[in-house]
């Protein structure tokens, strides 16, 4: 039976396998990496959102 969780899909010839430690420590880097760039485009859409606002504001007091 495979296992549940994805691993790393590279093959190290002439090893006994990768470590225990690898698989969270994957999957740790790949939530705070997401978590990263989630936070970023998060940044970015409220940057456009507030840059729109201000212009509709502008254009309605004309």
């Amino acid at each position: 039976m495979r296992p549940f969780f994805p691993t790393l899909p590279l093959k190290i010839p002439y090893s006994p396998g990768i470590s225990h430690w690898w698989d969270p420590m994957w999957w740790i880097f790949q939530i705070v990496v997401m978590s990263f760039l989630l936070l970023g485009l998060r940044k970015v859409a409220m940057d456009i959102d507030r840059a729109r606002g201000e212009q509709s504001s502008d254009h309605t007091r004309q």
